[in-house]
């Protein structure tokens, strides 16, 4: 499965091992995520990373040298030589399966960037592969890691904001360069339909879904798409068509109203004050006074940290990890849904 390129092997200037540093790591791809994972895992202090792979050898030079390790262009030399305890994998979508089944061959825990794969049956293939070689895999919906998404999923499945009855997400912007084999819908929107399914512990009864050209002509570069939870209608924009950054999310159930933003990490309440009460003509009114605006306290926290942290922690406790591969499944099958409403004239 791997290509025949030349590796190039750059010595770490410096012996980074230690006895606090014991799970060995390594990271297939160093475009702009493949590059943060590798920072974070060399600021972990039980993790050492090891060696990075890219096919493009002047960027994994230059990430190797950055960090002081090891850099590759094939992959799997990289996976012979250096006996690693896990890898992330952030390569293009199109390449996940190829990759990540290398990966798991080698018995090598591995976390694969988001989504798991190019479409729900490469998804499943890695799932299952993983699971019968008992090799654990995670899937890097690092929103699940932002603290103040956290924060109001306790909120929604506590009940403090009754019971909810829709949910406005937001996530716009101008396109990204290196998004090149993803439409805006398997890049953007899968973040939003995972929070959704995280919050409800569920995946939608009922999708439907818009999405066009705006800017692009083989790609859908816009979509709005309306998923239903239980009573819950939520409706999810994304578009690479706005020139502002928006990352933004709004509960809105019979006992309150939530608004948080999604990069800031700030979350905002507003209790309802209802009162119900006859009138004139002895029907029931509810009577709104003014709305108890609070911001939750909230730990502020980089979610790829929080990520690599749950990743690595798993790896070395042999336990699950939070986002497991059949969350990454349970995603994409929302995708193929609405890829299948939008088939649907």
């Amino acid at each position: 499965m791997c290509g025949g390129f030349c590796d190039i092997v750059r010595p770490p200037e410096t012996e980074q091992m230690s006895m606090q540093k014991s799970l060995r790591v390594g990271v297939i791809g160093v475009g702009n995520m493949g590059l943060h994972h590798a920072r974070v895992y060399s600021q972990l202090d039980h993790v050492i990373l090891r060696a990075v792979a890219d096919s493009d050898a002047a960027r994994a030079g230059a990430v190797a040298a950055r960090f002081g390790v090891n850099a590759y262009t094939n992959y799997c030399e990289m996976l012979e030589r250096e006996q690693l305890d896990a890898v992330t994998v952030a390569v293009p979508t199109r390449e996940h399966l190829a990759v990540a089944l290398e990966v798991i061959g080698r018995g090598i825990a591995l976390l694969v960037e988001k989504p798991l794969a190019a479409n729900f049956a490469q998804a499943e293939q890695i799932t299952r592969t993983a699971e019968r070689a008992g090799v654990a895999l995670a899937v890097g919906h690092i929103e699940r890691f932002n603290p103040a998404v956290q924060e109001l999923r306790r909120r929604v499945q506590n009940g403090s904001l009754g019971n909810i009855s829709s949910v406005i997400a937001r996530r716009v912007g101008v396109m990204p360069p290196q998004v090149r084999d993803a439409d805006v819908i398997v890049d953007l929107a899968v973040h939003d339909i995972d929070v959704l399914n995280y919050f409800f512990e569920m995946t939608p009864r009922v999708v439907h879904a818009t999405a066009g050209y705006a800017l692009l002509t083989n790609r859908y570069d816009h979509a709005e798409i309306f998923l239903q939870y239980g009573n819950a209608g939520c409706f999810v924009q994304v578009n690479w068509i706005t020139p502002l950054k928006v990352r933004t999310l709004s509960v809105t159930g019979d006992g309150g109203h939530a608004e948080l933003n999604y990069v800031t990490q700030k979350l905002e309440i507003l209790e309802s004050t209802r009162e119900r009460e006859y009138n004139n003509f002895g029907e029931f009114v509810v009577r709104f006074g003014d709305a108890q605006r609070t911001v939750a306290p909230i730990a502020t926290a980089e979610p790829l940290r929080n990520e690599l942290l749950d990743f690595t922690d798993a790896v070395a406790k042999r336990r699950a990890p939070l986002v497991t591969g059949r969350v990454g499944c349970e995603v994409l099958r929302v995708v193929e849904r609405i890829e299948e409403s939008l088939a649907t004239p």
